[in-house]
């Protein structure tokens, strides 16, 4: 599999020329473009969040718990004082680092059900979800927002499967099969729950119209087309 440098590197660079062309097509404003890059570049270290000893679990655990820290103390700015929500936001922190990481890891397990296309479309569906119903983007960039992190995901799957192949040796090494995967079809269970997870969280998603409209519209190709090239 791929090392850690390694997804980051790969994510941050597709991310980044993505990002720049939905800027240069005019889909996004800057912000939204930046806000791209980072999503495409977390979605590609997303897929190793179940490394319970790992960098990527505890850097996303992390960023996970100051977004959602940030968010509470906002939600409550007006109606609580400094030291409150200070108090709220270190609770809040404090509660998803620690104990939700420790129980997530505890019916987890490494290129298990999180390693899957359709944890990517799970973690589409949230982020699309919570760009449209927490910070109160439009369903189009919410959904392209989603994008940007199933994009991101899928890399990472495409990566770990490649370097499960010795191109030297021309061999293919034990582990070939167990990234880029449907689902984990030896852990019915799990499965199963994230399936329904994915449902879930599709029942809440933004309308997405919009969305395929722009993204199978020939026009936008056109435009992609006519600003490609110097």
């Amino acid at each position: 599999m791929a090392n850690f440098s390694t997804h980051i590197t790969v994510a941050a660079a597709g991310a980044g020329l993505l990002s720049v062309l939905c800027l240069q097509v005019g889909l996004v404003e800057p912000r939204e473009a930046l806000m791209l890059a980072l999503l495409g570049t977390i979605g590609g270290i997303l897929p190793d969040i179940d490394l319970q000893h790992a960098y990527p679990s505890r850097i996303m655990f992390s960023l996970f718990a100051i977004i959602a820290a940030f968010m509470v103390v906002f939600s409550n700015q007006n109606n609580l004082s400094i030291v409150e929500l200070w108090g709220v936001g270190l609770i809040t922190f404090g509660l998803i680092r620690f104990p939700i990481w420790t129980v997530f890891h505890e019916y987890t397990t490494h290129r298990g059900s999180i390693h899957s296309l359709v944890a990517a479309v799970l973690f589409m569906f949230l982020t699309a979800a919570f760009a449209f119903h927490v910070m109160g983007e439009s369903p189009f960039i919410a959904w392209l927002f989603g994008l940007f992190v199933f994009l991101g995901f899928v890399l990472h799957l495409v990566l770990d499967e490649l370097y499960s192949v010795d191109f030297m040796n021309h061999r293919i090494k034990r582990s070939f099969g167990t990234a880029l995967k449907i689902l984990d079809w030896k852990k019915r269970e799990k499965s199963t729950a994230l399936v329904v997870a994915t449902i879930i969280a599709w029942a809440v998603v933004p309308d997405s119209h919009a969305f395929w409209d722009t993204l199978l519209s020939a026009d936008t190709y056109r435009i992609i087309g006519a600003r490609l090239l110097p």
